[in-house]
């Protein structure tokens, strides 16, 4: 099997592109068409280039609109064919493919549409190409496979066969397993890409939302089998039109579909060798917050009321453990990183039941390790969104860190209200939250929710969230459009992608909230006008309505009759907040109903200049 990505997938220059390819590791190319259009140079020229880099053009694509057509154009397009295999001949490439016409004027003529690629196929069996046919899901006639084969058998050259793409397969709910029964040589070309399940018409969906296997929501592994069920062992070409994609660093793209490549055929039990076996995510271990020394007593007073106490802190260095219940806070003042860095969220800790064999999956994955040490011991992490880091941790905390237990301020007989992390937002830039959701399904095993929209008051916010197998870990991965977002405000702050936000689950809100706002909690202030909606929204009494005003509460329910109470602190520095969280009757979801009213508040409390509060 080769693995090829079409040039069409990145964005950049064509010689961007290719250098970009080869560096992930590709050895095979398609060239798009528009993408030879723009190269400063002859073809000959670009094939040399190609050579150089070690990449082996496997198709020039693609030739548009050629089959059933009337006269003069029919005429026309015999010729146009010779023009376009001098090309394919400077390219030094024996491959091309004809898209079903999409044309007005196209004829419903299978029989001409066979005499044509018959013909189409003659010219190119004389100059030693081959010519390959695909059915667009959008075509005028031919819309699916089925039909394109039913063309190619009455065409019957040995240098036409097809070309199958899982795109146009899936947005045309083709039959998949009966792939299985084509003849393997009949088959010229192998083109994937994935996406979300959104309810769009077949052309909008391939221009804009087309993704790499595994960072949407289709089977590819069940259209690979069938493809592999005939017998094939030809190219497997990656081909994404996607503008986020383009709008990415070419690297970045080419590193993502090289990594969806590993883990698609890692799973089929094809890749060789195989990647390493994964290891169970257990939960959250902890949340690491790197600040300035100088702010480290406002950060203290900020989490307390949260009922954050210290627990442990090393004993040379500035590194404090906080903790309530099993959400732990690791405090430090890094000296590594930059004033714009700080405060944020450096990173999280999850807990593995081995981190090694997770480590070498993410090196062998082309993920980037990292290790934190402040003892002899220390962690292993990986290269988290925007640098952030995702430690791996097998043992317990003090441990690695070689921290020193300390005793806990006597408070009578506390309760401890929040019982552990519930989730936390990565928050990117668009075109990431493809490659987040690969990552986090190839390297954990974590599965993805539907995709989320919401209206920020200042453009759209979007959201896909993954999770671990038991629940325990969750990671809404946010982005949205518009530059007075929330989203773009925290990237340009920060610089990049990062951890924004970190919800605590706790058994009683209510009780929580009570304890918090005598500690001197100030929750982000909810406007009144959301509670007169909420009470006619979901038919509450005027006295639910009002106590969940008391206390600044988001309320959220689901169908199912599951329940959802949430409240927000103001935002730290402008870089971080934190929310909690009672799930009551099995609420599975996020409160995704009142993310624009949240989104609302922290807009105007970021124009006010200081956090709302309640006083």
């Amino acid at each position: 099997m080769i693995w090829s990505i079409a040039t069409c997938s990145l964005g950049g220059n064509l010689e961007e592109k290719l250098v970009a390819i080869a560096r992930a590791g590709f050895r095979a190319v398609e060239i798009f068409e528009e993408d030879l259009a723009g190269f400063r140079g002859k073809p000959k020229e670009l094939r040399a280039l190609a050579e150089d880099l070690g990449l082996r053009i496997v198709a020039l694509q693609p030739l548009r609109d050629y089959e059933a057509l009337p006269e003069p154009y029919r005429s026309k397009n015999r010729d146009r064919s010779e023009r376009w295999f001098d090309l394919m001949e400077e390219l030094g490439v024996e491959l091309t493919y004809v898209c079903s016409n999409t044309l007005p004027i196209a004829l419903d003529e299978p029989e001409q549409a066979a005499e044509d690629l018959f013909e189409l196929a003659e010219r190119a069996a004389k100059r030693g190409f081959r010519v390959a046919y695909e059915a667009l899901a959008w075509g005028r006639w031919v819309r699916d496979w089925p039909k394109a084969w039913e063309i190619v058998q009455k065409a019957n050259h040995p240098c036409l066969g097809l070309v199958l793409d899982s795109f146009h397969c899936f947005a045309r709910a083709n039959p998949i397993g009966d792939i299985a029964r084509l003849p393997s040589e009949k088959i010229f070309l192998v083109q994937l890409s994935d996406a979300p399940n959104l309810l769009m018409d077949p052309l909008a969906l391939s221009r804009h939302h087309r993704a790499m296997p595994g960072q949407g929501d289709w089977p590819i592994g069940d259209f690979v089998s069938a493809v592999l069920a005939t017998g094939y062992r030809g190219v497997f070409s990656l081909e994404i039109f996607n503008e986020w994609f383009r709008a990415a660093p070419p690297e970045e793209v080419a590193l993502d579909g090289m990594r969806a490549l590993k883990n698609l055929f890692d799973g089929l039990g094809l890749l060789v060798p195989p990647l390493p076996q994964g290891s169970k995510v257990r939960g959250v271990s902890f949340l690491e917050i790197g600040i300035d020394e100088a702010d480290l007593p406002e950060l203290k007073s900020f989490i307390h009321p949260l009922g954050f106490r210290l627990r442990a802190r090393h004993p040379a260095q500035e590194v404090e453990l906080w903790a309530t219940g099993e959400a732990q806070l690791l405090l430090h003042c890094p000296e590594e990183e930059s004033a714009r860095e700080l405060p944020s969220i450096l990173g999280v800790g999850l807990t593995v039941t081995r981190a090694a064999p997770l480590a070498a999956r993410a090196r062998d994955m082309g993920l980037g390790l990292v290790r934190r040490s402040l003892n002899s011991q220390g962690l292993v992490g990986i290269q988290g969104v925007g640098g952030t880091r995702v430690y791996l941790v097998d043992t317990s905390l003090e441990e690695s860190y070689g921290l020193c237990n300390q005793a806990q301020e006597q408070e009578g007989q506390r309760e401890e209200l929040i019982i552990t992390v519930d989730h936390f937002t990565n928050v990117v830039s668009r075109w990431e939250v493809y490659s987040w959701v690969l990552i986090y399904k190839a390297l954990f095993g974590f599965t993805v929710d539907p995709l989320v929209e919401v209206f920020d008051p200042y453009g759209i916010f979007y959201s896909r969230s993954v999770r671990s197998s038991e629940g325990k870990v969750r990671i809404p991965i946010n982005t949205a459009e518009g530059l007075g977002t929330g989203v773009s405000r925290f990237l340009h702050s920060l610089g990049h992608g990062g951890i924004q936000h970190v919800a605590f689950l706790t058994r009683d809100i209510f009780a929580f909230s009570e304890r918090a706002l005598k500690e001197g909690l100030r929750p982000l202030r909810v406007p009144t006008s959301y509670y007169r909606v909420l009470a006619a929204r979901y038919g509450l009494t005027s006295e639910e309505a009002e106590l969940l005003e008391a206390h600044n509460l988001f309320y959220d329910r689901s169908p199912e009759g599951g329940e959802f109470f949430h409240l927000y602190t103001p935002t730290f520095q402008g870089r971080f907040f934190f929310e909690v969280v009672e799930r009551r009757k099995g609420y599975d979801g996020y409160g995704a109903a009142n993310t624009g009213i949240r989104l609302q508040a922290q807009a105007y409390e970021l124009r006010s200049g200081r956090p709302l509060s309640t006083s």
